[in-house]
């Protein structure tokens, strides 16, 4: 008797022949060994089904691939530039202004906005045996297609931005580029976190309040705690899990001050009078 897949297998397949173009055994295969993992069975295949990818060919492919985006090759012969990056990421197909763009800096570990090193593309790549624009390419639709449903993968996308939205030697990101990057990050149809309700667009009014009401940058534990604080309101949109006694940063517990008093102000008249 033929072997029974659920739902959420016949899909993994689905996809996964999508991704690869192979057929149906081979995409059981790799799925199976990689527990119904679509990205995960996809980098399996794309390195020979090793998983390691780390191979001195590999390597040596990926240095090659390097070298052809440098802009400056006897000055800087071990980093790509913004003309090179570009170049680069048009060549995957990741958009500079899409999600996938900072899931491919996060691979490759890139040190800030248009800029690659040779140790982090060839590190980076070889680990997940992409050695190929062909592979970089396929892997690339792969996080298309993944990352809306991957909270794993987008809270690693998430911390990462931090770093690369910092000046270098900085340990905050400017105001404009952190709100550029939350919007980027929790309005993304890519995102697994997409911060708004159809009662409470958040993301908007955290981006609203942050331009009017705050002046500072961003620290990290600032950054971090967005995210926590976002799923939470996901969750609960009344914020009854917020209190005064709560560790919330400070700017944080000012944006539940300001949603109560400038998006909510019928309910704050409410909780006055039961006070009273």
């Amino acid at each position: 008797m033929p072997t029974a897949y659920t739902s959420q297998q016949k899909s993994a397949i689905a996809q996964f022949i999508s991704f690869t173009n192979t057929d149906r055994n081979m995409a059981i295969r790799h799925l199976k060994g990689q527990s119904w993992n679509v990205e995960a069975a996809a980098n399996s295949f794309f390195s020979g089904g090793t998983g390691s990818g780390g191979s001195s060919a590999s390597k040596s492919s990926l240095n090659k691939l390097f070298d052809k985006y440098r802009e400056d090759p006897t000055n800087s012969p071990d980093k790509v530039n913004a003309d090179g990056s570009m170049k680069y990421l048009n060549d995957i197909n990741a958009d500079p202004e899409c999600l996938e763009y900072i899931a491919v800096a996060e691979i490759i570990q890139a040190p800030t906005v248009a800029e690659m090193t040779r140790e982090g593309f060839v590190d980076g790549w070889s680990a997940l045996g992409c050695d190929t624009i062909s592979k970089q390419k396929a892997h690339v639709e792969s996080l298309k297609r993944s990352l809306p449903t991957s909270l794993e993968a987008f809270t690693k996308i998430y911390k990462f931005t931090f770093g690369f939205a910092k000046p270098e030697g900085s340990k905050q990101v400017l105001l404009d580029f952190a709100i550029a990057y939350w919007e980027l990050l929790f309005e993304s149809p890519l995102s697994a976190v997409k911060w708004t309700l159809p009662n409470s667009p958040w993301s908007q009014w955290w981006a609203e309040f942050l331009r009017t009401s705050v002046k500072q940058s961003i620290s990290k534990d600032v950054w971090t705690e967005t995210l926590k604080f976002a799923q939470m309101t996901l969750n609960d949109e009344s914020m009854s899990f917020w209190s005064e006694e709560a560790s919330w940063p400070s700017v944080i517990d000012e944006f539940v001050d300001w949603v109560k008093k400038e998006k909510r102000p019928a309910e704050e008249v409410v909780d006055e009078e039961m006070e009273y």
